[in-house]
């Protein structure tokens, strides 16, 4: 008996049970309460009509499909099983720093905005928080339990509730929890108040999802931020001395190489007040990928604008991702108007114009803090000229 659920399977329950016979059941939603119920039904041999938030084959092979369950209240369902895992095996280190052990945990579910690249589009728009005293037992627990100190929170926005984060950084300051943290971010739902109570609390790592330095591509994607307040939590950020990471995307719908540029000086202009401050400021950028139910996904299947042979259920192989470095195994949005190869090409000669080597270089050369950093700048530095 096989079923399966989770964000691409709540999106493409349909064409996944006409087209691959091993799965039984698809849980559509979260998965808590009806994994629970299904499993009993199973073992109880009762059919599964009567279960909300499912789809399943009937006797003849049609494909059923039950109304959606309500979303859990957080605080009701039970602290995750962490005994039944051997956390001994698990070497992960906290992302942005990659020293500490850490951990995942999440207060929140749910993202209520609107960006047309993002997966939660179709999956989970309302915002819900478990209560600041239930999520800090968790990394309590965690941290006096297996002695983790590190702790990745992965919810998609830490800070959407100005009230969540704040209590939740006053519980652990008043547990006097020695702990490190990384949180996920906007940039207009963090200040200075915010930001130095987090600081405060432990968090040393920030990520901010930016995508473009493009005022016109943030409108059109439906990020609905903009290039000050960009600029505004970035240099707090780096201000107060957090590790500072910003997610990029190249190749938007609708982008030219004039858009691509001002996300290449953006990105430039942020890495500065890194340097400025004394704090690192770290730019990642990479092309749109194609996830189910996204308004993104859905009108470059309409435009042609999506990888051939392109189908959520089977496997697939995109040799031409491989050769561009990008994964193969995962569809990727490419205008016919902007190919990314152009953007590809447009990076390399950017990279290489002087300015931008000789901010690089200097960059890269205040990082080194101890004989370590000292090898492995120059261990990118041979490779860097090797390369160009």
């Amino acid at each position: 008996f096989i079923f399966v659920g989770g964000r691409h399977f709540h999106s493409t329950w349909k064409e996944s049970l006409e087209n691959i016979s091993e799965i039984d059941v698809i849980v559509r939603g979260e998965g808590e309460i009806t994994s629970l119920e299904l499993l009993n039904s199973y073992f109880s041999n009762r059919d599964f009509s009567h279960l909300k938030g499912i789809a399943f084959r009937s006797g003849n092979g049609n494909v059923i499909f039950t109304p959606q369950r309500e979303s859990a209240k957080l605080d009701s369902l039970p602290m995750p099983a962490w005994h039944l895992f051997d956390l001994s095996k698990y070497k992960t280190t906290l992302e942005g720093e990659r020293q500490t052990k850490a951990i995942g945990v999440i207060s929140s579910r749910g993202c209520p905005n609107d960006c047309t690249f993002c997966a939660n589009n179709s999956f989970q728009r309302t915002l819900r928080l478990r209560s600041p005293k239930n999520f800090v037992d968790e990394i309590e627990f965690l941290n006096k339990t297996y002695g983790y100190n590190g702790f990745d929170i992965w919810d998609d926005t830490l800070t959407m509730s100005k009230k969540h984060v704040l209590e939740i950084c006053d519980e652990i300051i008043k547990r006097k929890l020695d702990i490190i943290w990384y949180a996920r971010a906007r940039v207009n739902t963090v200040n200075e108040e915010i930001l130095r109570k987090m600081k405060e609390a432990g968090c040393r790592i920030i990520g901010f999802g930016i995508e473009s330095g493009s005022e016109r591509i943030l409108k059109s994607i439906k990020k609905y931020i903009t290039l000050d307040e960009i600029k505004n939590a970035v240099y707090l950020s780096a201000k107060l001395g957090f590790i500072t990471k910003c997610w990029f995307i190249h190749g938007l719908p609708g982008e030219t190489l004039d858009d691509v540029r001002k996300t290449k000086d953006l990105m430039r202009n942020l890495k500065n007040y890194g340097e400025r401050f004394g704090s690192t400021v770290m730019n990642f950028a990479n092309f749109p990928l194609l996830y189910p139910g996204t308004p993104m996904t859905e009108d470059a299947l309409r435009a042609g604008d999506s990888s051939p042979g392109f189908n959520w259920s089977k496997e697939i192989y995109f040799e031409e991702n491989k050769k561009m470095g990008l994964d193969y195994m995962i569809p990727v949005y490419e205008s016919q108007a902007l190919p990314i190869r152009k953007i590809i090409e447009f990076n390399r000669r950017y990279e290489k114009e002087p300015r931008y080597l000789f901010q690089e270089f200097f960059y890269q050369l205040r990082q080194i803090k101890d004989w370590r950093a000292f090898k492995i700048f120059i261990k990118r530095f041979l490779i860097f000229i090797k390369v160009k």
